[in-house]
């Protein structure tokens, strides 16, 4: 059984409730002690033989207790606080590190799993090089010399379809490449109109999808007659890469900057 305080021994048995946070495990070595993860834990594609737990903002009591973790690391999105409280009242070391939407927050994240793991130096190293590679990522996009204007879809489940607005992850994922959310008169997000994506007129459109292949461009004819989608200005790829905050940041931050339009001439304002 893990100590409040005391870093996690090798044996310790480990759920994690929060894909971000999985990954983390992950890229530091440590997945042999993961005994469960949250469905918002996709990635790595080995993730796919743990038990579920269910949804992060759902977390079963019960479901959980079944594991007999040591220790569960989730983030503050976690839900129901009653059933993280009976699991700390039932043994559980229950550890809820802050959201990351910002890349010194994701990295401080890296960090914080590592000294709970008992993987400090090692967590460290990984924070170092992941550093370097979005301290040039930062001076590509400022070097770009404009804030390019981003629309920014979300295909959630049930074939439902949001824009992105002010506040969100996407925001803050568009901020670290030196871009701006389309809409900035919209909080959070909220269901997608084909009105509002023709008056958008972004300078590239990026599509993040809950599922693969989710997101039907047929079923979205607008976004095909905006000047960014017929240049090429466009992304499609996993949300939880894109809006995740993990050790995939960089890797999203890439993705992202080669869909912008490095030339203000050519952006379609």
């Amino acid at each position: 059984m893990v100590l409040p305080g005391v870093s996690a021994a090798a044996d310790t048995r480990l759920v994690t409730a929060d894909g971000a946070i999985t990954e983390i495990v992950y890229r530091l070595g440590l997945e042999s002690m993961l005994v469960g993860v949250d469905t918002t834990s996709g990635y790595p594609e080995q993730t796919a033989a743990l038990p579920k737990i269910g949804y992060l903002r759902a977390l079963p009591f019960e479901g959980v207790l079944a594991l007999r973790p040591d220790l569960l690391i989730t983030s503050e999105q976690a839900a129901p606080a009653k059933n993280l409280d009976r699991l700390r009242k039932a043994g559980v070391q229950v550890e809820i590190l802050p959201s990351a939407w910002s890349s010194e927050a994701s990295l401080k994240r890296v960090e914080s799993v590592g000294e709970l793991l008992g993987r400090g130096s090692e967590a460290t190293a990984l924070v170092a090089d992941l550093q370097a590679r979005i301290n040039n990522l930062h001076a590509a996009a400022e070097a770009r010399g404009y804030r390019p204007k981003v629309l920014f879809v979300l295909a959630a489940g049930n074939h439902t379809v949001m824009l992105a607005g002010k506040n969100t992850a996407a925001e803050a994922l568009l901020n670290e490449v030196n871009a701006d959310i389309a809409f900035t008169d919209l909080e959070g997000y909220k269901p997608a109109s084909r009105e509002a994506i023709l008056a958008s007129r972004p300078d590239a459109i990026v599509i993040a999808e809950s599922v693969p292949g989710q997101f039907n461009i047929d079923n979205w004819p607008e976004l095909k007659l905006l000047d960014a989608w017929k240049l090429g200005h466009r992304l499609k790829t996993d949300s939880m890469l894109l809006l995740g905050f993990g050790p995939r940041l960089v890797d999203a931050m890439a993705a992202v900057s080669k869909a912008l339009p490095a030339n203000p001439n050519v952006a379609t304002r």
